[in-house]
């Protein structure tokens, strides 16, 4: 099994959620690490930052899921990409999005 996650308003997170991904700020600095259990002074703290929305964790899926879950990401990617043609600006672009949803690092 392996743990998926979603992006939510921050006015829909609650107590108790945890954090799928490192929390930054606007310069790149950590607020937040993943896997933290936010607390309400911690959400407070977080909407005084200008923040609007979280990555959370979500319910676990299965390998199978999440392998199906990649195919439709990598089809939606091929979908917004379908007009970009062969500009280089465009398919650096797209190779860059491919190689982080494929979680490939560079």
């Amino acid at each position: 099994m392996h743990k998926r996650y979603r992006y939510l308003p921050l006015s829909k997170v609650t107590v108790g959620t945890v954090l799928a991904e490192d929390l930054l700020d606007k310069v790149g600095h950590v607020l937040l690490p993943a896997g933290v259990t936010l607390t309400e002074r911690m959400l407070q703290a977080i909407a005084q930052h200008d923040i609007h929305q979280l990555s959370i964790e979500d319910t676990e899926i299965s390998a199978q899921e999440e392998e199906a879950d990649l195919r439709n990401k990598l089809a939606r990617i091929e979908t917004i990409f379908r007009h970009a043609g062969e500009t280089e600006p465009a398919n650096l672009l797209k190779s860059y999005v491919l190689h982080y949803r494929q979680g490939v690092s560079k």
